[in-house]
């Protein structure tokens, strides 16, 4: 986790422009001056075949005349486990759970720019081949207020059903108590690991285009 907020602290330094968040959308515009679309849409595909390992595979859509792409694949995403938080001594719950976030980016190159648009589907977990279970709040980067108490409703219900009849009054309202904690540092995970992708892009993009003749 220190890598990844090292990265996104250097890319939130970076002299970017245009960065937006919508739910779970984010978006950032980059600027190359001076190099034409063509050029950039060029640079941007070497980026991404050195990027990804299966580079062709995660490549779903091209539109070479348009300055336009689009990749799917996934990320494990890192989420605090609330029942952790409620029992911090059960040496068998770890801090986090590595969630499997499929994710679509949408690439768009112009004269002196491109724009990246990724886009987020909610997580889901599965300890083998036969359960999934899902995240139990969708992929946001903006959670509001609402969303909280949203979360914290839910969880008061879950805390209700039989089941946790024998678990204490303390640890259920640690439980309820952690949805705002949990949900919050998600959706900095979130932008954290976008922060880091698009980071990565945009170094390989630079260095290609900086290369001295050989």
């Amino acid at each position: 986790m220190n890598k990844i907020l090292i990265g996104f602290l250097l890319f939130a330094t970076s002299i970017f422009y245009g960065q937006e968040i919508e739910r779970n959308k984010i978006s950032q515009v980059f600027a190359f001056p001076g190099v034409d679309a063509s050029t950039l849409f060029s640079k941007i595909n070497f980026a991404l075949a050195l990027t990804f390992q299966n580079g062709q595979e995660v490549v779903k859509y091209k539109d070479d005349k348009a300055k336009r792409l689009i990749i799917k694949t996934f990320a494990l995403i890192p989420v605090l486990d609330a029942y952790k938080l409620m029992n911090p001594k059960n040496t068998e719950l770890s801090d986090y759970i590595n969630y499997t976030h499929d994710y679509t980016v949408i690439i768009e190159a112009k004269d002196g720019k491109y724009r990246l648009q990724m886009i987020y589907e909610d997580g889901r977990y599965s300890e083998d081949q036969f359960t999934e279970y899902k995240l139990p709040f969708p992929a946001l980067m903006d959670f509001t207020a609402d969303d909280i108490n949203e979360l914290l409703e839910k969880a008061t219900e879950e805390m209700k059903q039989d089941y946790y009849s024998l678990t204490s009054k303390k640890k259920k309202e640690v439980y309820i108590q952690s949805q705002a904690r949990v949900a919050r540092k998600y959706q900095q995970t979130l932008k954290e690991f976008s922060g880091i992708l698009f980071q990565t892009l945009y170094n390989k993009i630079k260095e290609d285009i900086n290369q001295k003749e050989w």
